[in-house]
């Protein structure tokens, strides 16, 4: 069972990067709010082993990407998709008209009589395309995606921290407003991703399918 399990160089650098986001802005939270300074922070950095911060740090930093992923998902899922859907809506008609078209040629051509009783076959091809190792790519744009819908998270999460936090509600109202039009840059840039991966798949799946014979004339 364990050696099913699949992940990749892409997820792994996600998780690290989320890690290291969080962290970091945790870090400057504290700062911002009077727990902390640099100057501690920059002597307990100085202090730690060398093995710790290049060993230790980033398997920790890549752990709590990890920890984080899912509680991100289901706040885009069930909040922030209602909170800042309306800012980050992406409407790219020619790419929807690509994976309409490439949609119907599975479905109508290399489905069988399962064809007409799915009307996603996203999922079928995905797992082709994984299975047979033909294309990498809709993981660059799954990853990015993630990536990108965790920063809107992390960012929405620490404007609302400082504005409880701070002790001007002028600056708390500041901050929490740039952190919401940040977290819509970044979620829009995760929606954009998202709606890349589809389009991947099926082209990965009919390369694979397509017959590229070339035929002569009089056939």
């Amino acid at each position: 069972m364990i050696e099913k399990i699949r992940i990749s160089l892409w997820d792994v650098f996600t998780f690290f990067l989320t890690g290291l986001l969080a962290a970091t802005t945790f870090l400057f939270l504290m700062i911002f709010s009077g727990g902390t300074s640099f100057r501690e922070v920059a002597a307990i950095s100085l202090k730690s082993p060398s093995w710790m911060v290049l060993v230790v740090g980033p398997v920790m930093l890549t752990l709590g990407g990890m920890l984080l992923e899912p509680v991100a998902n289901y706040a885009d899922r069930y909040v922030l998709k209602y909170v800042l859907g309306w800012a980050t809506r992406v409407n790219s008609p020619g790419l929807k008209r690509e994976e309409g078209i490439l949609e119907r040629e599975i479905k109508n051509n290399y489905l069988g009589r399962i064809g007409g009783e799915i009307d996603n076959p996203y999922h079928i091809c995905k797992d082709y395309v994984e299975h047979k190792q033909l294309s990498s790519t809709f993981m660059v744009f799954l990853s990015r995606y993630g990536f990108y819908r965790n920063c809107s998270f992390i960012t929405i999460c620490a404007g609302v921290a400082y504005f409880f936090l701070s002790d001007s509600i002028v600056v708390g109202s500041i901050f929490l407003l740039s952190a919401i039009i940040v977290s819509i840059v970044f979620r829009r840039r995760a929606q954009e991703f998202y709606s890349y991966q589809a389009p991947s798949v099926y082209r990965a799946y009919l390369i694979d399918k397509l017959d590229w014979r070339v035929k002569d004339n009089g056939e």
